[in-house]
């Protein structure tokens, strides 16, 4: 039995999770609530305490965590949504409290791909970047059959890759960026259009692009340009040409893609692209939770 925990800048999520995938006994808390109350690390000490009362059966932990970490994969060292924990010994930590426990840390968003490998739908696949599109981008590769860190293991950071407009792949389509530009673009238009300028969303883009609108569809060709932009790039990096999207901007995954291919196959060979895969990530709001036990499981092999 491994208890997954996902840590983000607004809440966090604990569940249990089999090896089979199954999630249960799911709680969620306010991150902060838990930064003023005890402290975070502590809150998080007493929350694991916790379910091994309740779970005794638990023999591993696993985080995923929005930041960079340590490369003995211990501490947190860049994180701006909690700043406390920033260096805090959070594995020694826990491991003083709790010694019989096996405990692992990762960033989140290669958790989200290891969840992805473990237990999606595209788990047959040895080699796949995954990126999540969210309130912020993150990336994570599993390069044969293994989560891939880099040399100091903060290797796909690709949301902070310049694109050719001079900002960074975040800066343009990361939610509140996205929005942003959906506003301006709406301002300049000279033709009809379903969006409404205080109600824009990724959801509401994604709904009037179904319906045709112009201004929705072409808002998602900059999505898709800007991606395959950097793609190109990674493509060639890490030599794969397999690419999975996840998180809530995802849901227009069908808009997106065609102007991602169509970028990525201007500047790259038939070698990288003859057999290019782009598909879904399937594992949505659990991939959190259950990347976070699969880093258990990678630990085992």
């Amino acid at each position: 039995m491994i208890l997954g925990i996902d840590i983000g800048g607004t809440s966090v999520k604990c569940g249990i999770v089999s090896h089979e995938g199954e999630i249960s006994n799911v709680r969620t808390f306010g991150t902060a609530e838990w930064v003023e109350s005890r402290g975070f690390v502590e809150s998080l000490k007493v929350e694991i305490g916790n379910y091994l009362k309740d779970f005794p059966e638990i023999k591993g932990v696993g985080m995923g965590w929005p930041g960079l970490l340590s490369p003995d994969r211990h501490r947190v060292i860049l994180m701006a949504n909690i700043p406390s924990v920033v260096n805090a010994p959070i594995i020694e930590i826990l491991n003083s409290t709790y010694p019989k426990i096996h405990f692992r840390i990762e960033n989140d968003a290669k958790c989200a791909s290891l969840g992805e490998h473990y237990f999606g739908e595209n788990k047959g696949i040895d080699n796949y970047l995954m990126v999540t599109l969210g309130t912020g981008v993150g990336g994570g590769a599993i390069i044969n059959k293994r989560l891939f860190i880099g040399a100091n293991g903060n290797a796909c950071e690709i949301g902070h890759i310049l694109t050719s407009n001079g900002k960074t792949l975040e800066k343009n389509v990361g939610i509140n960026s996205l929005i942003e530009y959906s506003v301006k673009r709406l301002q300049e238009f000279e033709g009809k259009s379903m969006l409404k300028g205080k109600d824009i969303t990724p959801k509401i883009i994604s709904q009037c692009a179904a319906e045709g609108d112009e201004l929705s569809l072409d808002i998602f060709r900059f999505v898709g340009n800007c991606l395959g932009e950097v793609m190109v790039g990674v493509i060639r990096t890490l030599d794969i040409n397999k690419i999975l999207i996840g998180g809530g901007i995802s849901g227009a995954f069908e808009f997106i893609v065609p102007e991602m291919k169509r970028k990525i196959n201007e500047h790259l060979p038939s070698y990288y692209t003859k057999d290019l895969y782009i598909g879904k990530a399937y594992l949505k709001n659990d991939a959190g939770i259950l990347g976070a036990a699969g880093l258990i499981i990678e630990g085992l092999k």
